[in-house]
C-alpha cells in the first residue's frame, strides 16, 4: 500500500511531539555534492524511545543536527524539509526563536563529552549557565539548581564535584554532567547520539539505567542515536533504521528484531553474536556502503541485497506502511513482511 506524504503524516501525527518531513541535507565539498541525509521521514511520540539506528555514515548524527540547524554551513546545507514541534517549523523559524526552544524544548547530548564541555570552565558553571540562559534565574538559586541536576544524574558529593574542571572527572563522570546539563530545563525532548559509545561496559550499564530511571522521573521523550543493537534492546519502544541517508524501516522493538521487514534490518539482526548457541555463525551484509557522493541509482541497498530484482536497480522505492499495520513503515519494493 503506497501512500502520499500527506497520508503519512495523518497517520503519524497521532500523539506526536516531533515530525521530521522529507529533510534533506547535502554537503558541498571539492569532490562535489555528498548526499548526507535525503528525505528522511520520522516522528516521535510523547513519553517514547525512538532508536535511530545505521551503520556510521548513514546520516543518523547529520539527521539530528540537522532538525536543530547546527549544521556547518559551509560546507553543509539543509536543502528542503520539515521539522515539526509545538506546532512550529523549526527548520523556518527566526534563530531569536530556535534558541529558546534549544535546551528548554529539545535537549542535545553529543557523543564525546570531552569535546561538548569547556575545559577552562568548572562543571558546575557549565551547568549554571544552561539554566541561567533556559530558565532565567541567576546567582545562589541557578547554583542550587546545578548542584541539584548533579546529584539527579547522580554525582557522589556534587556540591564539591560542583568546583572541579572536566579533566579531573571521568569519561562516566563527564557523561552524567552531559546528561545534567541536557536536563537541567526539563526538556520535553532528549536528543542522545550515542551516548555511550567512548565508554566500558560497565559505565555504559550505569549510564543506560541512569536515562530510564529520569525518563521516568521527568517523563521526557528520548531520540537515541547508535549503532548498538544491545542498546537498542534495553531502551527503545520504537526503531528508526536508517542506510545512506535514508529510512528504510519503521517498527516497535519487538518487530525489528523478530520480524524486520527490509533486508538490511535482517541482515543487521542476524550479525548479532548468540552467546548462547556455540555453533552459531555470524552472519555478515555482503560488500560496502555507497558512497554518497554518488549513491547508486534505484535502491540505495540494491548492490548488497540478496533479493534485488531488475526494478530495485531503477526506481527508488516509496516509503510505504507495511501491510495490515499503520504502526510499521518499510523503503523496499518486495518487504519480507
Amino acid at each position: 500500500m503506497h501512500l502520499s506524504p500527506s497520508q503519512v503524516e495523518a497517520v503519524q501525527e497521532r500523539d506526536t511531539v516531533l515530525s521530521v518531513k522529507n529533510l534533506v541535507t547535502h554537503f558541498f565539498i571539492r569532490e562535489g555534492e555528498v548526499h548526507a541525509v535525503d528525505g528522511v521521514n520520522l516522528h516521535v511520540e510523547k513519553g517514547e524511545t525512538l532508536a535511530i539506528v545505521g551503520e556510521s555514515g548513514c546520516g543518523k548524527s547529520v539527521t539530528a543536527l540537522s532538525m536543530l540547524r547546527l549544521i556547518a554551513s559551509p560546507p553543509g546545507k539543509v536543502l528542503s524539509g520539515n521539522v515539526i514541534f509545538q506546532g512550529q517549523d523549526l527548520l523556518h523559524m527566526k534563530q531569536s526563536h530556535l534558541r529558546k526552544i534549544r535546551g528548554k524544548g529539545i535537549a542535545l547530548i553529543l557523543q564525546e563529552p570531552m569535546s561538548s564541555l569547556n575545559p577552562s570552565w568548572t562543571i558546575g558553571r557549565q551547568i549554571m549557565e544552561a539554566i541561567e540562559l533556559n530558565q532565567g534565574i541567576k546567582g545562589r538559586e541557578a547554583k542550587d539548581k546545578a548542584i541539584e541536576m548533579l546529584k539527579l544524574v547522580r554525582i557522589p558529593a556534587a556540591e564539591s564535584r560542583f568546583n572541579n574542571y572536566p579533566h579531573e572527572l571521568s569519561g562516566g563522570m563527564k557523561q552524567r554532567v552531559m546528561i545534567a546539563m541536557a536536563l537541567a530545563c526539563r526538556p520535553q525532548i532528549l536528543i542522545a547520539d550515542e551516548p555511550t559509545a567512548s565508554l566500558d561496559v560497565t559505565i555504559q550499564a550505569q549510564i543506560l539505567e541512569l536515562m530510564k530511571q529520569l525518563k521516568k522521573e521527568i517523563g521526557t521523550t528520548v531520540i537515541l542515536i547508535t549503532h548498538d543493537l544491545g542498546v537498542v534492546a534495553e531502551m527503545a519502544d520504537r526503531v528508526t533504521i536508517m542506510y545512506a541517508g535514508q529510512v528504510v524501516e519503521t517498527a516497535d522493538v519487538f518487530s525489528i528484531f523478530h520480524n524486520p521487514a527490509h533486508p538490511y534490518t535482517r541482515g543487521i539482526v542476524r550479525s548479532i553474536m548468540d552467546l548462547k548457541d556455540k555453533n552459531h555463525k555470524l552472519e555478515v551484509i555482503p560488500g560496502d556502503p555507497p558512497n554518497l557522493l554518488n549513491p547508486p541509482t534505484g535502491c540505495r541497498f540494491n548492490p548488497r541485497c540478496a533479493f534485488a530484482k531488475e526494478i530495485c536497480r531503477e526506481k527508488d522505492p516509496d516509503y510505504q506502511r507495511v501491510k495490515g499495520s499503520d504502526r510499521r513503515w518499510v523503503r523496499c519494493h518486495f518487504p519480507l513482511v
